[in-house]
């Protein structure tokens, strides 16, 4: 502030750029000009009531993914209760507002839950920004594809409430309902204007994909280039569906070369054929943008629903997707980019290596092995040193906990397949990340 003043800058400018009032730029520049120390001045008040102690002791409770035998969360209420009964815990009361300040100083809340899918494709951060580039320039004809399985009919005993003068409507959830049996819906979202085909079926079986992917071929052009997304379902890249790509582009299909999975989704993503694939990554259904138009569907069309037959509730499917067509489609504006989720991937790793997570096991560490090894070859740079320095304490810290896991292990091919990433991953951070002499120098 008095570095500014003397500067010349106005004691006006200097508040809006520091984010302060202007009586507290006048106080300082006033203090400093009569020879006052910049130290805070000494305050009155009482001392803290608790002790560091008894502020470690709340701070722990909540840290817990288990806190109390069978409950994984906590309110402030409920441990306002539970020390209450349990004086010794903390060895003095305590009020609930005490519990919050104590919370507050280490920014913790509770109270608050974030849902996130965990980046288990080892190919993920390579598949991720193909998608986006699709999305921010789009292709002619790109269209997101997937099938919504198992709609419930669902028949509410007690029928909803109109809405009345002054009052909500009576779309209340009814607990009491019939089962009317299930309809699969499948969806292909334009990416450009919004609008959907749609078709419900009685099944999601390779024959009826087969038939309402020819069905929506058939409404577009028959020269046109066609992109489509999907998710990694089986029924997305067997054989049966690839024959039926490959006489829609009028190719030759390959079968016999094409014996697994893999090999067959790199053949639909080739682009010598009018028809392109594109698969999203594994635990990655949130890069598909139809998941999006399913959550409006939801929403506007099923919840409070209620439906006394499968055909009802396919008819009631259908005339959603004609009126979002002409009333609502709109191109979804996708402005994420991807940006931190690197660095995320890794911390996440770092915090589930860190607590020992109990709930761990081989799979989804090789898994995770196998991303962080990709991610330090192939994105070293957009992930900080410090992050990758982590990693690498944090690993050599729980070598004994991640033996455990790999030693208690009944599954053999994984078990060998991880003892060979294992070092294989230590040996390039040791490699990549600078000496303790370098970073002393």
């Amino acid at each position: 502030m008095v570095t500014l003043y003397h500067a010349g800058v106005s004691i006006a400018e200097i508040a809006v750029f520091i984010g302060r009032d202007v009586s507290t730029i006048q106080r300082w520049i006033k203090r400093m000009m009569i020879g006052e120390p910049i130290d805070d001045r000494s305050r009155e008040g009482r001392p803290s009531t608790f002790s560091l102690r008894v502020q470690l002791k709340v701070t722990a409770f909540f840290c817990q993914t288990n806190p109390l035998p069978g409950c994984n969360t906590m309110t402030l209420k409920w441990a306002f209760d539970y020390f209450s009964q349990n004086p010794s815990f903390l060895g003095c009361s305590i009020s609930i507002s005490s519990i919050c300040r104590i919370l507050r100083q280490h920014s913790l809340r509770p109270h608050l839950h974030k849902y996130f899918l965990q980046i288990t494709d080892p190919n993920f951060f390579e598949i991720m920004p193909l998608l986006i580039e699709l999305y921010l320039n789009p292709p002619k004809y790109l269209f997101c594809f997937d099938e919504c399985p198992g709609i419930q009919a669902l028949r509410k005993v007690a029928p909803p409430l109109p809405p009345g003068q002054g009052k909500a409507g009576g779309r209340y959830s009814e607990p009491t309902h019939n089962r009317n049996g299930t309809k699969d819906l499948y969806a292909f979202l334009d990416v450009n204007s919004g609008k959907v085909f749609g078709e419900c079926a009685d099944n999601h079986q390779v024959a009826t994909l087969i038939r309402v992917f020819k069905k929506h071929v058939a409404s577009l052009p028959g020269n046109a280039v066609v992109h489509y997304i999907c998710d990694n379902l089986s029924n997305h890249s067997c054989h049966e569906f690839c024959r039926v790509v490959a006489e829609l582009c009028s190719v030759t299909y390959p079968e016999k070369r094409l014996k697994t999975k893999r090999q067959r989704q790199e053949w639909l993503q080739t682009e010598n054929k009018r028809i392109i694939i594109h698969f999203t990554p594994k635990h990655g259904s949130w890069l598909n943008m139809v998941e999006i138009w399913f959550g409006i569907m939801g929403q506007k069309c099923l919840k409070y629903n209620s439906f006394k037959s499968v055909e009802e509730l396919s008819s009631c499917l259908i005339n959603f997707i004609e009126t979002w067509n002409q009333y609502f489609a709109h191109p979804f504006n996708w402005k994420y980019n991807g940006q931190g989720l690197h660095e995320k991937a890794v911390r996440r790793f770092i915090t589930h290596i860190s607590v020992e997570n109990r709930h761990m096991g081989l799979s989804f560490l090789s898994g995770q092995f196998e991303l962080m090894l990709n991610l330090l070859n192939n994105h070293f740079e957009q992930i900080g040193i410090k992050d990758w320095q982590l990693l690498a304490n944090t690993i050599e810290e729980k070598k004994d906990y991640l033996d455990g896991i790999i030693q208690n292990s009944d599954k053999p091919r994984i078990k060998l397949k991880i003892e060979g990433i294992y070092p294989l991953l230590l040996e390039q951070l040791k490699s990549k990340l600078p000496s303790k002499e370098k970073c002393a120098a």
